[in-house]
Protein backbone atom coordinates (compact mmCIF):
# COMPACT_ATOMS: atom_id res chain seq x y z
CA UNK A 1 0.00 0.00 0.00
CA UNK A 2 1.27 3.54 -0.92
CA UNK A 3 -2.07 5.55 -0.29
CA UNK A 4 -5.49 5.53 1.93
CA UNK A 5 -6.75 5.06 -1.34
CA UNK A 6 -5.16 1.33 -1.71
CA UNK A 7 -6.16 0.89 2.21
CA UNK A 8 -9.71 1.60 1.44
CA UNK A 9 -9.59 -0.38 -1.95
CA UNK A 10 -8.15 -3.71 0.56
CA UNK A 11 -10.99 -2.97 3.03
CA UNK A 12 -13.87 -5.51 2.75
CA UNK A 13 -16.55 -7.25 4.96
CA UNK A 14 -14.87 -9.95 7.10
CA UNK A 15 -11.24 -8.97 6.40
CA UNK A 16 -9.42 -9.47 9.54
CA UNK A 17 -6.67 -6.29 10.75
CA UNK A 18 -3.85 -7.04 13.48
CA UNK A 19 -4.51 -4.00 15.65
CA UNK A 20 -1.36 -2.29 17.66
CA UNK A 21 -2.52 0.74 20.13
CA UNK A 22 0.37 3.07 20.65
CA UNK A 23 -1.10 5.53 23.25
CA UNK A 24 -1.79 3.29 26.49
CA UNK A 25 -0.69 5.51 29.64
CA UNK A 26 2.19 3.12 31.25
CA UNK A 27 3.05 5.93 33.77
CA UNK A 28 5.12 8.75 33.83
CA UNK A 29 8.80 9.84 33.67
CA UNK A 30 11.20 12.00 35.79
CA UNK A 31 10.08 15.55 34.76
CA UNK A 32 5.94 13.83 35.03
CA UNK A 33 5.63 13.43 31.05
CA UNK A 34 3.31 10.98 30.52
CA UNK A 35 4.83 7.40 28.68
CA UNK A 36 2.96 5.94 26.04
CA UNK A 37 3.57 2.61 25.32
CA UNK A 38 2.19 0.00 23.03
CA UNK A 39 -0.85 -2.55 23.49
CA UNK A 40 -1.94 -5.54 20.81
CA UNK A 41 -5.52 -5.11 20.40
CA UNK A 42 -5.51 -8.76 18.89
CA UNK A 43 -6.87 -9.37 14.91
CA UNK A 44 -10.27 -7.89 14.11
CA UNK A 45 -12.82 -8.45 12.16
CA UNK A 46 -13.85 -5.49 9.56
CA UNK A 47 -18.01 -4.77 10.41
CA UNK A 48 -18.72 -1.85 8.44
CA UNK A 49 -17.19 0.43 5.62
CA UNK A 50 -18.36 4.03 5.00
CA UNK A 51 -17.64 6.29 2.71
CA UNK A 52 -15.31 8.58 5.38
CA UNK A 53 -14.86 5.54 8.12
CA UNK A 54 -14.95 1.81 9.06
CA UNK A 55 -15.40 -0.43 12.36
CA UNK A 56 -14.06 -3.33 13.65
CA UNK A 57 -15.66 -5.74 15.53
CA UNK A 58 -14.39 -5.49 19.19
CA UNK A 59 -14.92 -7.09 22.47
CA UNK A 60 -15.66 -4.72 25.76
CA UNK A 61 -15.79 -4.77 29.04
CA UNK A 62 -18.97 -6.83 29.84
CA UNK A 63 -17.97 -9.10 26.78
CA UNK A 64 -20.08 -7.79 24.26
CA UNK A 65 -19.44 -7.54 20.74
CA UNK A 66 -19.25 -3.81 19.63
CA UNK A 67 -18.32 -1.77 16.65
CA UNK A 68 -15.00 0.24 17.25
CA UNK A 69 -14.90 3.03 14.84
CA UNK A 70 -12.02 4.85 12.82
CA UNK A 71 -12.16 7.57 10.30
CA UNK A 72 -10.23 7.64 7.62
CA UNK A 73 -7.10 9.78 7.86
CA UNK A 74 -5.52 12.59 5.51
CA UNK A 75 -2.66 11.43 3.91
CA UNK A 76 -0.26 13.48 5.85
CA UNK A 77 -1.93 11.57 9.10
CA UNK A 78 -0.20 8.42 8.46
CA UNK A 79 2.44 6.65 7.46
CA UNK A 80 2.15 3.06 5.12
CA UNK A 81 5.23 0.91 6.73
CA UNK A 82 5.30 -1.90 4.12
CA UNK A 83 2.14 -3.90 1.57
CA UNK A 84 -0.12 -4.29 4.19
CA UNK A 85 0.76 -2.11 7.17
CA UNK A 86 -0.85 1.64 8.02
CA UNK A 87 0.12 3.67 11.31
CA UNK A 88 -2.60 6.44 11.74
CA UNK A 89 -1.27 9.59 13.73
CA UNK A 90 -2.45 12.41 15.69
CA UNK A 91 -1.63 15.10 17.30
CA UNK A 92 1.13 14.54 20.58
CA UNK A 93 -1.40 15.89 23.61
CA UNK A 94 1.39 15.96 25.84
CA UNK A 95 3.02 19.06 24.21
CA UNK A 96 1.58 22.05 22.61
CA UNK A 97 2.57 22.31 19.42
CA UNK A 98 -0.04 20.03 17.22
CA UNK A 99 2.19 19.84 14.31
CA UNK A 100 3.83 17.06 16.55
CA UNK A 101 1.96 13.81 15.51
CA UNK A 102 2.91 10.50 17.12
CA UNK A 103 1.68 7.04 16.30
CA UNK A 104 -2.06 5.93 17.45
CA UNK A 105 -2.55 2.95 15.82
CA UNK A 106 -1.12 0.76 13.74
CA UNK A 107 -3.24 -1.82 10.99
CA UNK A 108 -1.55 -4.99 9.21
CA UNK A 109 -3.84 -6.92 6.89
CA UNK A 110 -3.75 -10.84 7.92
Amino acid sequence: MKTIADFKRRLSLGVKLQSIFHQKGIGRDETSKILLGDEDKGIREVSIIQSNSFALKTMNKEGKEVDSWMSYPKKDECKFLDENTIQILTPDFRVRDKEVLIPCITYKFV
